[in-house]
């Protein structure tokens, strides 16, 4: 309902900018209110990493993946909060990982979640979609996320698999046959691959992604620490008016994560930022640990484990850093701030700071064009 009517919003002129410049401000406003009165919920998902392993090796991997943990949740334990989700009236979960189609017992959980009304939201690399076809058919999916970092030996060779890039598209083309209504590609960007969009621009839109998200990446997980990945001045704007340019043609944005940067650019038609980590979602751990946001990982930002508190007694007790969040002085003084509230969570946590000193910079260099 709450998509319904913002989409109406943004189609109304002179409501658009109003809106645009104070979304963030205004939902978050909402949910300490439904939060105040005992009403709140995540009402846009809640996400379970199902399990640590993965086939891939991405370097910037925000779990870190790789081995399975030998205290991941049981399948006993995940019918269970399956069953806590749907007393309260969740109707969305997305599971990710690792790669979560390498847990064996997955699609019977799957299964018990669509009998539970629960749909279900999938990322992931697809490498094991083709075999899992007949299994996959019979479930009700909302979402499918896959990633594509580059032209094809590029993104086989950050990924680590042979045919990477050819199974990410498979999948996607399985799912798009499947009618599922949203299917996301992302691509994380970063020094070694910006230049390589426009090579893949034409493969993005032949392909059956609704739509497509470039996302910088963030320092967390195996990224963390790393000044490597980091956006110059001149390739952030580079990635902003690529975004413009291509949004004449397709459904492209930044990711997420990223949507805050549509409140510095003039003549924004993207989604309009807000992140919800522990307002209106949350993740869960392998092992049961509950966080506020879907990237940042660290388990000393856990609020409450489901094997010692129910996940419905967590989210309502927890979750105080996220919903009495006090914001750094230069967020007060900024003017996107009623747009943005301090933007992503996680690269706040982690760097203490957002890409606004970033964009700021590239504003100065006509088109934000790299001259490296």
């Amino acid at each position: 309902m709450q998509e319904y009517f913002e989409r109406l919003i943004l189609k109304t002129a002179v409501l658009e900018s109003l809106y645009r410049k104070r979304t963030a401000r205004l939902k978050r406003q909402l949910c300490l209110l439904l939060d105040k009165l005992g009403m709140l919920k995540p009402f846009s998902f809640v996400q379970w990493l199902v399990t640590n392993q993965c086939n891939a090796a991405c370097p910037f991997c925000e779990s870190s993946s790789g081995d399975a943990h030998a205290d991941e949740l049981t399948r006993d334990e995940a019918k269970m909060l399956i069953r806590d989700l749907r007393s309260m009236n969740v109707r969305r979960l997305i599971l990710s990982g690792g790669e979560p189609l390498m847990r064996p017992d997955l699609c019977e959980i799957m299964e018990y979640a669509n009998q539970c009304n629960v749909t279900l939201g999938l990322v992931t690399n697809g490498y094991r979609v083709p075999e899992m076809e007949n299994n996959l058919r019979r479930l009700k999916f909302f979402l499918y996320f896959t990633s594509i970092d580059g032209e094809p030996a590029y993104h086989n060779k950050i990924r680590g698999m042979p045919d990477a890039f050819e199974h990410a598209l498979n999948g996607l083309d399985l799912f798009t046959r499947m009618r599922v209504p949203v299917r996301i590609v992302n691509t994380v960007v970063h020094p070694g691959n910006i230049r390589q969009l426009e090579a893949i621009t034409g493969i993005i839109a032949n392909s059956g992604a609704t739509s497509w998200r470039l996302t910088p990446v963030s320092k967390v997980g195996r990224a963390a620490g790393s000044a490597s990945y980091n956006l110059s001045r001149e390739q952030l704007g580079y990635l902003v008016s690529f975004i413009r340019e291509k949004r004449k043609t397709m459904n492209v944005d930044f990711g997420e994560s990223h949507m805050y940067l549509g409140c510095f650019t003039k003549e924004y038609s993207g989604h309009p930022f807000f992140c919800g980590a522990g307002l209106t979602r949350c993740s869960v751990m392998p092992n049961g640990e509950i966080m506020g946001c879907h990237q940042a990982y660290d388990l000393s930002l856990s609020e409450g484990n489901i094997r010692d508190r129910s996940f419905r007694e967590i989210w309502k007790h927890g979750f105080a850093r996220f919903r009495k969040k006090e914001f750094r002085d230069f967020c007060l003084e900024c003017d996107c701030f009623d747009g943005c509230q301090g933007g992503c969570w996680a690269e706040m946590e982690k760097t203490g700071s957002c890409l606004k000193t970033v964009w700021d910079k590239a504003e100065q260099t006509p088109n934000g064009i790299n001259s490296e």
